[in-house]
Parts: C-alpha cells; structure tokens; sequence
C-alpha cells in the first residue's frame, strides 16, 4: 500500500472515529460533547464508570495539555468516574504528558483499515437477519459478550440515539439475536463499532460473516473505504477479512478513587 493510500485511511478512520462519537454525545439523557480548541471529548454520565463512552480526542499535542484542566474540571462536575484520552500511534508527547496527570494506560486498540474492494466480502455461510435491528438489541449482544450485568447494561448510552448514518445489523439463531454490529458511514469509510458474537455463539464465523454482509450493503451505498479499532482477542478476525493493521491506540484513562 503506498504511503498515500494509508495516510488516507488513517485520515478517514480518525474523522469516522470523531463523527460516530459526536452521534454518540446525543445518545442519552445528560450526554453532551464538549468542544474545546482542537479537542472533541464526549460526556456521558449516564455511564460514569464507562471510559470508552467518555472519550478526549485532540488533534495535536499542544491542544491536549492546553485543555486538559478544563476537561478534568467538566467530567467531576458531571460526576463522571473513569474518562479516557485516545492517543494514536506513536504520539509519544501526549502519552507522557498524560502520565504526568495521573492516566494510566489501559488499552493499545489495533487500528485496522482497508479499502473495501481489498477485502474478503463474499457470504460464507447463511445469515437469519432481524429485519428491523435497534440499538438496545445491539447492546445487548454487547452486554452478553462482555460480561455486563444490570444494571450496567450498555443500552443506557444509546436510549436516546437516533443517527441515520449508523446502518445496525443483528444475526440470530432461533430469533434469538446472537451477532451484532454497528456500522456506520461517513464520507465514504464504513466505520464499524460494537462488534460481538454472544459467549455461545461464539467460534462459528457469525460476526465475520455478519461483517461481510455490513460491507457489501455499504458498499451499495458508495462506501470505498472502512476502518475500525480492534480489541486484541478480535485482531485475528480482521486480517483474516484482509483489513490492515495500522497501528496502535492507546487509550490514557483517569480515574476518580
């Protein structure tokens, strides 16, 4: 891939990344974004202990240690417990900034990307599809295949969501939901987020296959591109779908004790 190309999808990825939390900050009852010179952070109490819902993007460094005062002052004032700032690859400069004020480094997400006609799109096997898929059903397939309990259920963050771009897909077995992702476009890259297979479902290839079905209907709509960032459990799957691997996340939280 020329040095162009992947400057390119890294681009898209950061502003399909920065779009679908804006969506996300009109989700829930009290969510805001609050917007700062060069920084977009989302504020959602209705999950305080969540950092992945309580995120800090910054475009550059100086930006960060300019606003982070006024960052941390917002998320007490919303009684936010856990908030986490997203440093991409190799910014060195803002990871020890933020190590200084008391983050601590709790995940390196791989950024994968690719344009989708590189990728492996043809169906494999067949998908019962809900025809009609919310956001709590998405959630919950969330909830069931990360271990979350009511009444922590990741459906709060999204009670309230009503995002056009995010096209949401479910497979079932029995009627049951048992895949779910979320994909949503923004000009052209076809961003995907949320995607998870419930623990006895697992193994069969559903959230593959339910990502190719989510990449050929985005495709129809005149996405190019897609990206997303992966947990490293979930890494094999997307270069099996032949997405490339760009680099590591590193997300910097902060957390009240």
């Amino acid at each position: 891939m020329a040095q162009a190309d992947e400057q390119e999808l890294r681009r898209r990825q950061r502003e399909s990344q920065r779009a679908f939390y804006r969506a996300m900050a009109d989700g829930s009852e009290g969510a805001k974004l609050l917007t700062l010179d060069g920084i977009d952070a989302t504020i959602v109490p209705a999950r305080e202990w969540f950092s992945i819902f309580n995120s800090v993007f910054y475009r550059e460094p100086e930006d960060l240690e300019h606003a982070h005062s006024a960052l941390t002052e917002k998320y007490e004032e919303a009684a936010v417990k856990a908030w986490t700032v997203w440093v991409p690859p190799g910014a060195r400069r803002a990871a020890s900034f933020l190590e200084g004020r008391g983050h601590v480094l709790d995940s390196t997400p791989m950024l994968f990307a690719a344009p989708i006609d590189a990728l492996d799109v043809e169906p494999r096997i067949h998908l019962d599809l809900d025809p009609d898929p919310s956001w709590e059903t998405v959630c919950r397939v969330n909830d069931q295949a990360h271990g979350v309990l009511e009444p922590w259920s990741m459906a709060a963050v999204f009670q309230k969501m009503d995002d056009p771009a995010s096209q949401l897909h479910v497979a079932r077995r029995d009627k049951a939901p048992v895949a779910a992702l979320i994909a949503r476009e923004q000009d052209g890259d076809c961003y995907f987020w949320f995607v998870a297979t419930v623990p006895d479902a697992q193994g069969a290839g559903l959230a593959s296959e339910l990502m190719r079905h989510a990449l050929r209907d985005a495709r129809d709509r005149g996405c190019t591109t897609s990206s997303l960032e992966s947990t490293k459990v979930a890494e094999r799957m997307y270069e099996q779908l032949r997405y490339r691997p760009l680099g590591r996340y590193e997300m910097w939280e902060r957390r009240s004790t």
